[in-house]
């Protein structure tokens, strides 16, 4: 019994340090995760061709079988990453799982969310939407998992949250503002399209964000000057939140590289 529950310990360990990363941080990613890699990779590609008319005719009626492999291959790995969360000393037991679930709440969903709702409807015989087969875009944030980088970022963001919030407030403020503003200009003018508050909200959006598809536009000599000023100001808007996070990540990158 003592050998075979070393044995058993052993396996567990093995398990832990190919889907885990912290030990090859520095060798690079484990054989197990490249594969689980380029599965979300094949997988998100799978997909894409799935949404073309050619690939759901019945001669291709294989992707519905690889899909399937697919889901049971992350069903696999969701209940073996649980299980050989036990290897670390920290997350032994229910109550360590509980704590390993809590450690990295948002990649255990996007792991669970990856198969298990589609994977549950074909085990009961149905077939699932389109818009529950949209989920496997969720695998994309499993990714997370593979490089640091992504740590980072979500780091930065993290710190700088309420810098993000004051800018969004901003933001919101001037697409109001502006809205108003074009539909006092422009509203006895141009009915369709700046009529009322919420139909120049449109343009307003449009102008802001640079985008500028011009289906409509100020005609009036006190619109143009209006659309001007907004037009500028929306460069600010758009540059705000960009260079805070750009701050941010910067600011948590020296921090790292500290020794």
């Amino acid at each position: 019994m003592r050998l075979e529950k070393g044995l058993g310990r052993a396996f567990r360990t093995r398990v832990h340090e190919q889907l885990e990363t912290e030990r090859w941080k520095r060798k690079g990613l484990s054989p197990t995760n490249w594969f689980l890699l380029f599965l979300i990779l094949g997988s998100l590609v799978l997909y894409t061709a799935e949404t073309e008319r050619e690939f759901q005719a019945s001669e291709f009626r294989g992707l519905t079988e690889a899909n399937v492999l697919i889901l049971i291959v992350f069903c696999a790995e969701f209940v073996a990453r649980l299980w050989a969360a036990g290897a670390d000393e920290r997350f032994k037991g229910w109550a360590g799982r509980g704590a390993y679930i809590r450690a990295h709440p948002a990649l255990f969903m996007a792991d669970f969310l990856a198969f298990a709702p589609e994977l549950l409807l074909l085990s009961l015989g149905l077939t699932p939407p389109g818009a529950l087969r949209s989920l496997r875009v969720i695998r994309l944030f499993k990714m997370a998992r593979y490089f640091p980088t992504f740590k980072l970022v979500v780091d930065a963001l993290r710190s700088c949250v309420q810098e993000l919030l004051v800018a969004l407030s901003l933001s919101v403020v001037l697409w109001y503002l502006a809205a108003v503003l074009l539909y006092l200009a422009e509203g006895d003018v141009q009915p369709d399209g700046f009529g009322s508050i919420t139909r120049s909200m449109w343009w307003s959006v449009v102008t802001l964000t640079t985008v500028g598809y011009g289906d409509i536009y100020p005609v009036t000599a006190i619109g143009k000057v209006a659309a001007g000023i907004v037009a500028v100001i929306g460069l600010g808007t758009v540059a705000l939140p960009s260079g805070i996070i750009a701050g941010a990540f910067m600011e948590k990158f020296r921090t790292r590289r500290q020794p």
